[in-house]
């Protein structure tokens, strides 16, 4: 049978009925995305044409095929990621065991984009168009669970472990960039896949550092993926963020016998952070302030000479977080004024939101709907309810079906891919790896990270990335599109990293 995936057909010959809206003809021009998407939806005419319903799933792709014949081997790279269970920048083990994956299979690896170690870019292929994917491989502190148990139960106590599931996000990447360059070799398709290896995303620095040094600029489009409660594309605008390291330098004394003596680094951070309480009466709604105490002192009768305090700032946009640093940093220094101390403020990361792409996000759309959600099967629903009911949410089980696309879909996390869509388009795609009710950053997502229910996500998302390559390999119009589109809404602005010139990833 032939595959209906890059049949497609103009935009004006297509109904969008679910939608409400129908193309007629060419005397009205539709705007750029609506015409993207009905070129990236044109596989549904075929579909009729066979006598398929709107509703039916079309021919299973050869780069599916692939997958489910290799599905073994991509759940044991997804548990020996989440076995290494690896913070920011010390992914060593789960690099290596993505990038040897795809050296296997002919790519060309290349180390420390960034001046970050764990960081690389495998390459398959020549020619234009260069469509990229992106991994990520680092997990979060605190967050150690045992697989499949749906009560708090860590391995290791105050252990990391993946609550974001990122060993599913980069083992579905390396999966679909192999399937997609087996298929561009059997078809003898022109252009070039790329993989880039993303470390540190959980502190939200790791493509800042890749992009400012240019690892991108031959890239046309990229397709990322994460781990979700829902089936979607994600087009809702993440939130910016910035963090930034606040220190106070005092003068240690005796508490007791002579407290007049000493300057409280503690004070100054007190009073800070009671800044940043009241600061938020005066954000914007969309914005977001939270903090930890990483240094408070050593003990309660030395009056503490130094204080270190880490403080997040979030908003819908880079330009309201820049406001807010700038805000923030004032208060450091009249809190220290106050104390009769010194405040150091050094900004960590700084990370736009991300810019979407209409063109992109109808490709991925029309291939997720093809695959269709995850099957999960009994035992899966009857833990994900296990799991919900001791978490003391509805029992709700778990997303069954594809989200229709439409404008906002999506949370309000960030991520450092923000960096990436500022320079090249990039779409975002989201699978059901958790119950519905679950959040990311919790226990619940290590559990399912190295379950079945992690497991049929990671490999709908794999399916769902490798057939969009090949799409976007087959089709120069919908990359131009893309580009296009990018162009129109950065204006042409040239792009203006956050991170000063000498900065360096920090060594952790």
């Amino acid at each position: 049978m032939r595959s209906l995936a890059l049949q497609h057909t103009p935009p004006q010959k297509v109904s969008n009925t679910s939608s409400g809206h129908r193309l007629r003809g060419r005397g009205l021009r539709k705007p750029l995305w609506i015409r993207a998407l009905g070129r990236a939806r044109g596989w549904m005419v075929g579909a009729a044409v066979l006598g398929l319903s709107a509703g039916a799933q079309a021919e299973p792709r050869s780069t599916d095929a692939y997958l489910d014949q290799t599905r073994s081997r991509w759940e044991g790279l997804a548990k020996q990621v989440w076995d290494a269970a690896e913070l920011a920048n010390r992914e060593k083990k789960s690099a290596k065991a993505l990038a040897d994956a795809l050296q296997k299979e002919g790519f060309k690896v290349t180390w420390g984009l960034g001046g970050e170690e764990t960081a690389f870019v495998a390459v398959a292929g020549s020619g234009s168009p260069t469509v990229a994917l992106l991994a990520e491989y680092d997990a979060l502190p605190g967050l150690s669970q045992a697989a499949g148990q749906a009560n708090k139960s860590p391995l290791v106590e105050n252990g990391s472990g993946h609550g974001c599931g990122h060993n599913l996000l980069g083992t579905a990447t390396v999966a679909a960039a192999i399937a997609a360059n087996r298929e561009r070799q059997a078809r003898k398709l022109p252009g070039t896949i790329q993989l880039f290896g993303t470390p540190a995303e959980e502190v939200l620095y790791g493509k800042t550092f890749m992009v400012r040094d240019g690892a991108f600029r031959g890239t046309d489009v990229v397709l990322s993926w994460h781990p979700e409660e829902q089936n979607r594309v994600v087009n809702r605008t993440r939130l910016a963020v910035a963090s930034a390291n606040v220190e106070f330098f005092g003068r240690s004394s005796h508490a007791s016998s002579a407290p007049w003596a000493g300057r409280s680094a503690l004070d100054a951070l007190m009073l800070f952070d009671h800044a940043m309480a009241l600061m938020r009466e005066h954000i914007k709604p969309t914005g977001r302030i939270h903090r930890i105490v990483k240094e408070g002192g050593v003990a309660a009768n030395i009056i503490p000479d130094h204080t270190l305090g880490e403080y997040w700032a979030r908003d819908a946009d880079g330009a309201s977080v820049n406001e807010m640093l700038a805000r923030m940093k004032k208060a450091a220094e009249g809190a220290a004024m106050a104390t009769e101390t010194r405040a150091e403020f050094k900004v960590l990361f700084n990370t736009r939101e991300p810019v979407p792409n209409e063109a992109l996000a109808a490709v991925v759309q029309k291939e997720l709907e093809r695959v269709g959600p995850p099957h999960f099967d009994e035992k899966s629903i009857a833990f994900a309810k296990s799991m919900q009911k001791e978490l003391g949410l509805e029992q709700k089980g778990l997303a069954t079906a594809v989200m229709p696309y439409a404008q906002r879909n999506g949370g309000t996390g960030s991520s450092d891919i923000g960096e990436v869509s500022a320079v090249v388009p990039l779409v975002e795609l989201g699978v059901a790896t958790r119950p519905l009710g679950t959040v990311a950053h919790h226990w619940a997502q290590t559990a399912c990270a190295a379950h079945p229910i992690g497991y049929e996500g990671m490999m709908v998302s794999a399916k769902v990335l490798s057939a969009s390559t090949v799409d976007l390999l087959g089709d120069t119009a919908t990359v131009k599109a893309a580009k296009d589109e990018f162009a129109k809404t950065t204006a042409g602005k040239p792009y203006v990293s956050p991170l000063a010139a000498d900065a360096k990833p920090p060594k952790t």
